[in-house]
């Protein structure tokens, strides 16, 4: 596996105890200098309370270079912990989270998992129903799907990580990746959540 560096993106000079805890060689940045210090890395966004989430994450993202990004919220709740995931944060936890969380996080991410917590994910998947809209049926929705690219898609709403599809199909998680991207151009959405969501019979109503 590739040793991913931690990068704190923030507004803070220094940062949280905490985060050091976790990650001893972290570094702490500026968001906006995030596009000269990408490469194999952990991004985690410390977000800002001046600037809507879902816009925040979606430009760590386009900078991140393929890097998971991690949001760190001061005060979490629902409706910013499903802004963040849908605009392709890969975890949403609690910027004073403790460090042996942050290091279960890496877990989870680094295999191509995400990460919202098991109590909220409750919530978020309450949230999701709330705001589905009227869609096909499962079958209908997914039959423009390979049949592998279908076999992925379950593994991936049953909560796998690339990891543990890879290994259930005896494929590479190159593979699992590229068979992912087929998936979220076919179906129009862009990340693991919505695929969920849309597995499961719950289409996210369009922003």
């Amino acid at each position: 596996m590739i040793r991913r560096r931690h990068l704190f993106l923030s507004e803070r000079s220094v940062p949280l105890p905490r985060w050091l805890e976790a990650f001893p060689a972290a570094e702490i940045v500026k968001p906006a200098a995030l596009a000269v210090k990408v490469g194999p890395v952990m991004v985690w966004l410390h977000l800002s309370s001046r600037t809507d989430v879902a816009q925040q994450v979606l430009a760590t993202v386009a900078a991140a270079a393929g890097n998971p990004v991690v949001a760190l919220a001061n005060t979490p709740n629902d409706a910013d912990g499903l802004a963040c995931l849908e605009a392709g944060a890969a975890g949403y936890i609690s910027a004073l989270a403790a460090p042996e969380m942050m290091r279960q996080v890496v877990g989870v991410v680094a295999n191509g998992g995400l990460w919202v917590g098991p109590e909220l994910m409750r919530r978020l998947r309450t949230a999701l129903a709330g705001q589905r809209a009227p869609a096909q049926s499962e079958a209908d929705q997914l039959v423009v799907l390979s049949q592998r690219e279908k076999e992925v898609a379950q593994a991936v709403a049953a909560g796998a990580s690339n990891k543990e599809i890879a290994r259930a199909l005896g494929i590479t998680e190159r593979t699992v990746k590229a068979h992912l991207s087929a998936i979220f151009k076919s179906l129009g959405i862009r990340n693991r959540v919505q695929l969920s969501v849309l597995v499961n019979g719950e289409r996210l109503a369009p922003h």
